[in-house]
């Protein structure tokens, strides 16, 4: 392979209008092969469109030596390729002992939350849209469907990763399981609006395999870091990718491409309940306010007349236009709410995040303190 743009890749961008002229682009540099990858891919881009590029390493604190090495060698190459670097260290062993979580979760909740203040804060200094590059792949994106699957994940989590998507929308997976900083919630609500605005993560890198990557990189003599943790099967994910998906594809070649196509319908039926439910909630909903906070009500003989799983759809929607996120609500809370209905006037169930649903007279009152 030549030096130069990735055509087909180049052809994606540009059709999808992923960057567009002036905008900022933050790629999260790890100094592996999909991240080096994607440093050449952008820099090659830049020939074709005129966009900034920032490059930041996030150093999680756990692997020592290696991984002061790692950040080092990030700093070089980006050196190399005349990219602005920045540098994030934090402690994930200690993040994780505080918030009762494995590595994986808290590394992946410090990395977006060092991601979106930089992105936010280079957004505010210069007032230009601004973008985070990750460079996850087709496998990893395989991957992550398996591991959502079999943790219990609705349609959004079975739909997999996007290749373009709102911050807000990509952390929700990051929040699920962590117990946030106390301020967590007003930074989220306070920047909600720059998020619609501007801050979207990008994937550039989803049609790509890993061994084609690879295989770029031998061609065109690109040197990267290659992370011994990721060799640890006694990592859920790693255990995933390196004996799961590999036995996958011994029973079927495509098992990788078909878990992909499911993802996609998965993503289109989210979409189609999506855009149902917030129609009826236009048509049957009503918004109130109560002295202790927001309220929307729900029609309960119209609620009867749906399917049980749509009108837990229609509890989701309305629980995300309430308080702006549906983190720490699963199919339990769901089917709790549905259970009110049954119970009839008077009946109560108390929700994660200060929500209560309540019944009165013939109306689900969804309320936020």
């Amino acid at each position: 392979m030549r030096k130069g743009i990735d055509t087909e890749l180049f052809l994606q961008v540009k059709k999808q209008q992923w960057i567009g002229e002036g905008e900022q682009i933050l790629l999260a540099l790890s100094g592996g092969a999909d991240s080096m990858y994607l440093l050449y891919f952008l820099k090659e881009l830049q020939k074709h469109l005129s966009f900034s590029l920032r490059a930041m390493h996030v150093q999680h604190g756990i692997r020592g030596e290696e991984a002061v090495e790692d950040a080092a060698f990030s700093r070089h190459q980006a050196e190399v390729y005349g990219v602005p670097f920045l540098e994030y260290t934090c402690s994930v062993p200690d993040y994780a002992e505080e918030n009762k979580l494995g590595l994986e979760e808290a590394a992946r909740t410090l990395r977006y939350k060092a991601l979106k203040e930089e992105a936010l804060r280079w957004q505010a200094e210069s007032g230009r849209k601004t973008k985070i590059a990750l460079a996850h792949h087709m496998d990893d994106q395989a991957e992550t469907i398996l591991f959502h699957l079999i943790r219990g994940a609705g349609f959004s989590g079975i739909s997999g990763m996007k290749a373009e998507e709102l911050l807000s929308e990509a952390e929700k997976e990051a929040q699920y399981a962590a117990n946030h900083e106390a301020n967590y919630e007003v930074i989220h609500e306070d920047n909600q609006e720059a998020n619609l605005e501007g801050i979207r993560l990008l994937r550039p890198l989803l049609s790509l395999r890993k061994e084609e990557i690879l295989k770029r990189l031998e061609e065109l003599g690109i040197p990267y870091r290659e992370d011994s943790t990721n060799r640890d099967k006694s990592y859920a994910r790693n255990y995933l990718r390196l004996e799961i998906l590999p036995a996958l594809e011994k029973i079927n070649a495509g098992a990788v491409k078909h878990l992909l196509e499911a993802a996609e319908l998965f993503s289109e039926t989210e979409a189609y309940f999506q855009e149902k439910t917030t129609e009826w909630i236009e048509q049957y909903g009503e918004w109130g306010q109560s002295p202790s906070g927001k309220i929307i009500s729900l029609s309960i003989p119209q609620l009867k007349k749906e399917n049980a799983l749509f009108r837990r759809e229609i509890y989701k929607e309305a629980i995300f236009l309430l308080r702006g996120s549906t983190t720490e609500f699963g199919k339990l809370h769901y089917h709790g709410i549905d259970r009110l209905l049954k119970r009839g006037n008077g009946g109560r169930l108390s929700l994660p995040k200060g929500v209560m649903a309540r019944v009165e007279q013939k109306q689900l009152l969804l309320e936020k303190f």
